[in-house]
């Protein structure tokens, strides 16, 4: 099953993992908690980790569902960054990302222990980053589940 579901504008979940997400939000009961899920678009501030606000309702649904549905799994979440100017610098801005994500799960009572953040730089991006508004659509956060 690979569906994606637009919530808050811009930002995409596109279900594999949690494609529980997409059922809570149909109002049914959602499967297992396999696969990923990924979150893009304008997910934070330029160039920092401080999320956007609008991403409470979906940041809300991610954690209810893991703690419902993968409260026994590990959960990667893996940032990437892609609109400064070195490797480096992107590599410590998704670090930054990664550990504000899993601040804001913890926050909403997801265990620390099972949320491991990954900042992954740009390292893979989806689209050609010589096209325009590439760095938005490859600006993104994936959580993965560990089996």
């Amino acid at each position: 099953m690979n569906r994606t579901r637009c919530w808050i504008g811009a930002v995409c979940v596109g279900a594999v993992l949690l494609n529980a997400l997409a059922a809570i939000a149909q109002g049914t009961e959602p499967e297992s908690c396999v696969g990923k899920v990924r979150l893009h678009g304008p997910l934070w501030d330029l160039q920092s980790g401080a999320l956007e606000p609008g991403l409470d309702v979906v940041l809300d649904e991610a954690a209810r569902t893991i703690r419902e549905r993968c409260a026994q799994r590990s959960i990667v979440i893996e940032a990437h960054a892609f609109e400064l100017p070195s490797a480096e610098l992107n590599q410590g801005l998704s670090e930054l990302r990664a550990a504000s994500v899993r601040h804001e799960l913890v926050k909403r009572g997801v265990p620390a222990v099972q949320l491991l953040p990954v900042g992954v730089g740009d390292t893979r991006p989806l689209v050609p980053t010589d096209q325009p508004g590439s760095a938005l659509e490859n600006r993104r956060i994936t959580f993965r589940v560990l089996d």
